[in-house]
């Protein structure tokens, strides 16, 4: 597996917690308290994944929505909150979530999310890598179409 999870949360044994249970799962984890080391640490490694509390110290997880969109706008981005209200669900939606999830989470159904946006990610990837090498295909076949000489009207 060895995507890569990062766990943003103020909550020492949350962090704990999640990390706990993605190591389990093979995911490689890192955690950190509060945005700013989140940032620091997207600097320094690539993620597929992050995992944001809603409230951190310094800086709103909503506003670290949009800086790590910025660094890597390809990394799936849930949000986890303990102060859910349906204001807090269409800002982080706006801002580039691709998941909401409530505190106290139920373990199995954060690891199918998990899976879930992955995989979609996954497959975005996989359609554009395709469509991708399609156009370079036809492109090729219409550059060698121009290149082959035309009958010449003086030949053999």
């Amino acid at each position: 597996m060895n995507e890569s999870i990062l766990v943003v949360d103020d909550d020492t044994n949350v962090r704990k917690t999640l990390c706990s249970i993605l190591l389990n799962e093979g995911y490689v984890v890192e955690t950190v308290g509060n945005g700013k080391q989140a940032i620091r640490a997207l600097e320094k490694a690539y993620f597929d994944l992050a995992l944001i509390d809603i409230e951190l110290p310094e800086m709103k997880g909503t506003e670290l929505l949009l800086r790590l969109k910025e660094k890597q706008p390809k990394m799936v981005k849930i949000i986890i909150t303990g102060f859910p209200s349906l204001e807090n669900a269409v800002e982080t939606v706006n801002k580039g979530a691709n998941g909401y999830v409530l505190k106290p989470f139920n373990a199995e159904e954060l690891l199918k999310m998990i899976r879930k946006q992955l995989d979609e990610r996954a497959a975005e990837q996989l359609r554009t890598w395709i469509e991708k090498r399609e156009t370079e295909r036809k492109n090729a076949i219409f550059s060698e179409q121009f290149k082959k000489p035309k009958g010449s009207l003086f030949s053999h």
